[in-house]
């Protein structure tokens, strides 16, 4: 085309609008509130029984929760953050003590109080099945949310989203698990975490990505 007045008035005509995104702290909360119902909706099909929290151990296990709570909502906020240029996401050290903190506060809970093992017993929750379950809908909504603004550095962001996800699906996990542990249990936590992490960096990749 020779006219190039006409080009880019046509070009002018048929651009749309574009909606500003959130700001990351109003994003991560909208993201709790629909993935957190949603991870819930999906452990209705498991086998589950909720926590009876008079048991011993109790305390360690609210603790535990509220770490992987923190650390969920940090890791989901730092992957919004690292999807728009110019913003700076938390430092790995403090997700390096949180990891601390909560592994310690494991590793006490399972010297401390040694969980029962039963043979044949069904009511107990299949601690890394029941992750990988809760975590399938909130990566599917972590991933949709950063599509929306793409990031140049999609690893980093499904990493820190899929850790994020990660720790959701223990803060879902704490409440229907016994208060105490096994080191059987905490193999699996630490299997289903590295799983989730894997899959929302390969699920994500192309749809994040500037580069698609």
């Amino acid at each position: 085309m020779a006219d190039h007045d006409l080009l880019i008035e046509k070009l002018g005509r048929a651009i749309t609008p574009v909606t500003r995104p959130w700001l990351p702290h109003w994003r991560v909360i909208a993201w709790i509130a629909t993935a957190l119902p949603c991870g819930i909706a999906a452990s209705v099909w498991l086998n589950r029984a909720h926590t009876d929290w008079s048991q011993a151990g109790a305390v360690w296990s609210i603790l535990q929760l509220l770490l992987t709570f923190s650390a969920g909502t940090l890791a989901v906020r730092n992957a919004f953050l690292l999807s728009i240029a110019g913003q700076r996401p938390l430092s790995w050290k403090w997700f390096a003590m949180l990891a601390s903190l909560w592994l310690v506060s494991t590793l006490l809970n399972l010297h401390l109080h040694h969980a029962p093992r039963i043979a044949g017993h069904e009511e107990e929750t299949n601690c890394y099945l029941f992750m990988v379950v809760v975590s399938a809908p909130m990566v599917a909504l972590v991933i949709g949310y950063l599509r929306r603004t793409r990031t140049l550095f999609p690893a980093r962001s499904l990493g820190a989203a899929g850790t994020g996800v990660a720790c959701m699906a223990l803060t879902l996990l704490s409440l229907c698990h016994p208060t105490h542990i096994s080191l059987a249990d905490l193999l699996m936590h630490i299997a289903a975490t590295a799983t989730i992490v894997a899959v929302t960096i390969v699920l994500g990749y192309k749809w994040v990505s500037l580069a698609d």
